[in-house]
């Protein structure tokens, strides 16, 4: 039973991920880019999107939650200086039941990496320099506070 019900939890997460990626790409279709998914077959991308013309492309990377915190690695975090001009993004997306529509924060791809890395040194400055409790763990959580400045920034994107 423990097997069936781990199982059902894979397969809700995967529907999480794929719906987050869908409202991602309406969104952007919406306010008149051209956007395409990948569905996990393009690592580290789940959307391409471009102006109308084609003259700029954004690669993006979708994390979607329906409550608590966004999930990705430690392995993901690395010291990045900023790109100019900025061609990859995160986009957190909140479906959560309690929402009547989907929640947006688009951040720059060098941001979140600079602040996963900065955030996880932080935590193992404060505990020794090793995770208190699952020391091989490469789990990180993010929440809302840290990203609350990328709320609705579509305009980063630079493709509409």
């Amino acid at each position: 039973m423990a097997e069936e019900s781990s199982g059902n939890r894979g397969a809700k997460n995967q529907q999480t991920a794929r719906a987050g990626e869908y409202y991602v790409a309406a969104e952007l279709n919406r306010r008149g880019a051209y956007a395409v998914t990948f569905a996990g077959n393009m690592p580290k991308i789940d959307i391409m999107a471009s102006n109308l013309d084609q003259s700029r492309i954004v690669t993006i990377q979708v994390k979607t939650k329906r409550s608590g915190t966004w999930h990705t690695s430690i392995d993901e975090g690395r010291p990045c200086e900023s790109r100019v001009p900025e061609t990859a993004f995160w986009v957190f997306i909140d479906i959560g039941s309690s929402k009547k529509h989907p929640e947006f924060w688009i951040v720059p791809d060098w941001w979140i990496r600079n602040n996963i890395h900065k955030t996880h040194q932080d935590y193992l400055n404060r505990h020794g320099g090793k995770r208190a409790r699952s020391p091989k763990s490469k789990h990180h959580a993010i929440d809302e506070k840290r990203i609350k400045q990328w709320k609705d920034k579509w305009g980063l994107l630079d493709v509409f």
